[in-house]
């Protein structure tokens, strides 16, 4: 009788030991990290993907895909040194590695799952920095976009690294030109294309086109004018 009381012990201690083995286990995906607080809330540890065991009172808070990601956006309203406001559309790879934030970690580690928006701050702060060195032609330079990319990838690692993001290059993509710029490209773009057309003409008609060229522009020279020039020129034609 004593015998089976002790064995039923046993059997019951070595059920209760596989099952706390089992419940103790956690699968940490391919290429992920995982993330884990104690009973308090804080942050415990980081666990590396594969079959990995739990403390006692210990679970997982986040799961961080560690693969390359691509972060892109437009940094809006930026100033060149010659204050002409453009917008800079850029992306860039990037890599969540949780293991090289070094203070903080909890704070860190909980905000990696919003790791574009963080990126997205920092390139719009060293953008309009950067920028507001450089006049606006420069930007169109190829040599002065290669430097720009160069001195932002520098930044943005050594910004970057310490929150846990690994930047792996930006590239600068579109830069959209102030709206008053555009229209003064069109216009003398239009002006090139009608002359064009003009040498090609007889010299008789070539006469008559410019000069009712020429008197349209001189009759309507004010549509030529920014919109912000126009507009305080009929305010002050109204108040006269």
């Amino acid at each position: 009788m004593l015998f089976l009381i002790v064995g039923g012990v046993l059997l019951a201690a070595v059920v209760a030991g596989y099952m706390y083995w089992r419940v103790g286990l956690y699968l940490v995906p391919e290429d992920s990290v995982a993330v884990t607080i104690d009973q308090h809330g804080f942050f415990s540890r980081l666990l590396p993907a594969g079959r990995q065991r739990l403390h006692p009172f210990e679970r997982v808070e986040l799961i961080l895909s560690t693969r390359t990601q691509l972060a892109s956006g437009q940094t809006a309203d930026v100033t060149t040194r010659d204050a002409a406001g453009v917008v800079i559309h850029w992306s860039g790879p990037f890599r969540l590695q949780p293991a090289h934030i070094t203070e903080a970690h909890s704070q860190r580690l909980r905000s990696l799952p919003n790791a574009e928006r963080i990126i997205t701050r920092q390139v719009d702060i060293l953008l309009r920095r950067l920028v507001g060195q450089i006049p606006l032609r420069g930007l169109f330079l190829p040599s002065t976009r290669r430097r720009l990319e160069h001195q932002l990838n520098l930044l943005l690692a050594e910004n970057l690294r310490p929150l846990g993001i690994d930047w792996l290059g930006i590239s600068l993509q579109t830069i959209d030109l102030p709206r008053e710029i555009v229209q003064a490209l069109n216009k003398a773009r239009a002006i090139e294309t009608l002359d064009e057309a003009i040498r090609r003409l007889d010299p008789t008609t070539r006469q008559i086109v410019q000069g009712a060229y020429r008197l349209d522009e001189l009759i309507h020279w004010d549509s030529y004018l920014p919109g912000l020039s126009r507009l305080a020129m009929r305010q002050a034609a109204i108040s006269q």
